[in-house]
Order: C-alpha cells, then sequence, then structure tokens
C-alpha cells in the first residue's frame, strides 16, 4: 500500500480495522453472552484496537519534523479537533441517558464524568489522548527528542504500571483499577512507540518487512497467550475487567506486534477498489464513530431482538456490528449536510 497524499494507506487500514474493533468489542456483550469460549477468542482479537489509535497519534506527531518547532500549536490543533465533539456528545448523551428524570439532572455529577471521561464507558480514550498529546508537548519542550531515549522511556514507565497492576489485581495492594485505565502511563508504551516510528519510519520499515514472518508469528502467540492468560487469571479470582484489558502483559505485547505486522506486510496488502474506498471512510470518520457506537449499538440491538433473534452468535455479531457502523455513518453523514460546515468540526471532529 503506497502513500497517499499525506496519509499512510497503511495506517489508513489499522484506523479502519481499529474502529471496527471497537463496535465488535461493544457489540460483543450481547453477541456471545451463551458461548464464553467465542467471546474470548473475538474479544481478544481486538485488544489491539485502543493501542493502535494511540500508536497512530503518537507517529503522526513525530514523522512530521515540523511539529517540533511548534510544539504549543500543534497541541492546541490536536485539542481543538477532539475536545469540541467529546463535550458535545458527552452533554448530548447524559441529558439522553437521563431523559426519564431530565428535571434532576446533576450539573456537578455532569462536570465529573467530562472531567473523569465516564459519560460513556469508551470515553476514557478522549482523557487519554488528551495526556498523550500533553506528554509529548513536554517531551520537545525538554529536547527528549531522540526516538530511542523516548521509547526506552515508555517502555520503563509501561513496567512499572504493568508491576502495579498486577500486584492490585493479587490484592497485595489497593488500587481502583478502571481508574488507572485514564492515567497516561497506563497505556505509555503504544503511545511512544508510534513517537519511535513516526521519527524512524523510513529506517524501520524495512527492518519490518525483512522479518515480516517473524513478526507475525509473534503476533500470533501473543495472542494465544493472552487468551490463555485470561483463563490463568480467571482461576486465580482476578477482576473480569483485567481479565480482557490491555492491560495483561501478553495483551499489550499482542497489541503493537498487531499494529507492526501490518506495517510489515504494507507492500504485500492489494484491496479492491471497493473495499479500499471503504477503508478510507471507515479511516476518515473513525472518530465520531468512536465517540457514537456503544449508544448506537443498544438501539440496533433492540432491532435485532425485536425482527431477528434467535440467531447464531457469529450472525448476531455481523447484524450488530454492520447495522451499528451504517447507523453511525448515517448519523454523520446527515449532520454533515445539516449543520453549517464550520460548526460541523465542533460536533464531528472531521
Amino acid at each position: 500500500m503506497q502513500k497517499a497524499s499525506n496519509r499512510f494507506a497503511e495506517f489508513d487500514l489499522i484506523r479502519a480495522l481499529a474502529i471496527v474493533g471497537v463496535v465488535i468489542i461493544h457489540a460483543g456483550f450481547s453477541a456471545f453472552r451463551d458461548d464464553p469460549i467465542l467471546f474470548v477468542a473475538i474479544d481478544t482479537l481486538q485488544l489491539f484496537c485502543v493501542p493502535a489509535f494511540l500508536l497512530l497519534s503518537g507517529f503522526f506527531l513525530t514523522n512530521k519534523t515540523d511539529n517540533q518547532n511548534n510544539p504549543a500549536q500543534v497541541f492546541k490543533k490536536r485539542l481543538s479537533r477532539i475536545i469540541p465533539p467529546y463535550l458535545f456528545w458527552s452533554v448530548a448523551l447524559y441529558i439522553l441517558n437521563s431523559w426519564g428524570s431530565l428535571p434532576k439532572i446533576d450539573l456537578l455529577s455532569l462536570l465529573r464524568d467530562i472531567l473523569t471521561g465516564s459519560v460513556m464507558p469508551p470515553y476514557y480514550f478522549i482523557i487519554v489522548i488528551v495526556q498523550c498529546y500533553g506528554w509529548w508537548w513536554l517531551l520537545v519542550k525538554l529536547r527528549v527528542l531522540e526516538p530511542r531515549k523516548i521509547l526506552i522511556l515508555g517502555l520503563t514507565i509501561q513496567t512499572i504500571f504493568t508491576i502495579f497492576f498486577y500486584l492490585a489485581v493479587f490484592k497485595y495492594i489497593s488500587i481502583p483499577l478502571p481508574l488507572m485505565e485514564r492515567w497516561i502511563f497506563s497505556w505509555i508504551l503504544p503511545f511512544s512507540t508510534g513517537l519511535f516510528l513516526g521519527a524512524t519510519h523510513d529506517k524501520i520499515q524495512p527492518v519490518l518487512e525483512r522479518r515480516k514472518m517473524q513478526i507475525l508469528g509473534a503476533t500470533i502467540l501473543f495472542y494465544l497467550a493472552s487468551i490463555w492468560e485470561y483463563y490463568l487469571l480467571g482461576e486465580v479470582n482476578s477482576e473480569g475487567w483485567f481479565m480482557r484489558s490491555f492491560f495483561k502483559l501478553s495483551s499489550q505485547g499482542y497489541a503493537i506486534l498487531f499494529v507492526l505486522s501490518i506495517l510489515a506486510f504494507s507492500k504485500r496488502i492489494a484491496l479492491p477498489d471497493k473495499v479500499s474506498g471503504l477503508v478510507k471512510i471507515l479511516a476518515a470518520y473513525s472518530f465520531p464513530i468512536y465517540l457514537l457506537d456503544s449508544t448506537v449499538v443498544q438501539y440496533v440491538l433492540l432491532v435485532f431482538y425485536k425482527f431477528i433473534d434467535p440467531a447464531h452468535p457469529l450472525l448476531k455479531l455481523g447484524f450488530l456490528v454492520i447495522g451499528t457502523l451504517l447507523a453511525c455513518l448515517a448519523i454523520i453523514y446527515i449532520l454533515q449536510k445539516v449543520l453549517p460546515k464550520k460548526y460541523s468540526q465542533y460536533i464531528l471532529g472531521i
């Protein structure tokens, strides 16, 4: 896949796969309620999604060297694309979810949920990515620009926080695990990997291509290890939240290796024109889809129960995923048509 304009086509593919994976994760709770083995296999497969978004964000910060000349402007520009849509949909969905008790809406509760990314479960990502942009700004200000140092620093911090995660899971220390999900240092390795790849892309890409089979093999091994760790943690009564999270050691390796596998095979990936067009659409609209999907999937699920249920879990998953994506794209299309262009970016972030 070749570079198109100022975008890398392989990263469009990664972004499209990641947003489809996010929808699959949210739909999987309902689709595989009675098939735990299939649920674990598919749920684990999608653990690359959020790390992939963070890796891509880091990549495009350092791939364009001019960004280092004015980090404050770049930081503000990035925030201007994500904060207004995040605030709009946080308030809108908070009101929607509280419609039955609208006069009793607690504004302090709303403010707390917005600041912690808690209005909707996936919104923690916004809090994390804002911190990531701030971390990059700090690195530039401190002149920590050498790619290897950035990667080693990220790996070191991620290792320390991974140890904290396991200590908390096994009850040696007491740390609210869902709260740790919102700290940058719990996700810093994929972001640092993206910063490293962006700064060294011309040198690293040929290495990845030469070692593509080894990278693919390692990706498969880490995927299987993540499934094994899921069941192992289940035997010691670990928290379900952690068992299916990125923060497991095996899942961290799998998530990063999955992205590296796409990059390693990028020259061999030849998609049909229609598929390539769909990939570009999903990649371009991935952010507003991310903001909408966890709400939309609940309404698609109601349609499923009313008109289709019962069905095989895989058919149910396919219906929920395709229905959610189509509904999200329809909402985005309508808003783009209805809203003045200068305002749509503040609601859709595109």
